[in-house]
């Protein structure tokens, strides 16, 4: 399941700053019932928001980085998962002995292929699935 950064996430980090904020004021409202700790208070109830206000801006950066993390493995996966299903469909290649790892769309052949043509055909595979940038066939000849 890939995290998008959507309009109701947005909307739910903004329903959390507001409820924060108001339960800050609430709670110095109360502190405000005793005149000598007025000014203390409404100095803290500054604080708190000011404080509140820069932990949400943090979380809120941490969540996009992890979900555009999140998406590049994603995306490595599915090349992966189209290489191989690609080798299944093509008799020449012994799918089970060929390994492929995709690291940021750069794939990586190792393990053993019957022929210098299934070799150069799983390496040829491999370089037409969308989004690969690069293949590293490192194919041994049985």
């Amino acid at each position: 399941m890939i995290f998008r950064y959507t309009k109701e996430y947005r909307m739910n980090v903004t329903s959390v700053k507001f409820s924060a904020i108001t339960l800050v004021c609430l709670l110095g409202l109360v502190a405000c019932d005793n005149p000598n700790k007025a000014e203390d208070a409404g100095k803290k109830i500054d604080q708190a928001v000011e404080s509140a206000g820069t932990k949400m801006e943090e979380a809120t950066e941490k969540v996009e980085e992890v979900s555009n993390n999140a998406e590049v493995k994603v995306d490595d996966a599915t090349i992966t998962t189209k290489i191989k299903a690609a080798f299944l469909a093509e008799s020449m290649i012994n799918s089970l002995d060929i390994n492929v790892n995709t690291t940021d769309g750069v794939v990586t052949l190792s393990g053993i292929a019957d022929s210098s043509a299934s070799s150069k055909k799983a390496e040829e595979i491999a370089g037409v699935v969308s989004e690969v940038k690069q293949v590293n066939n490192q194919l041994v000849i049985k």
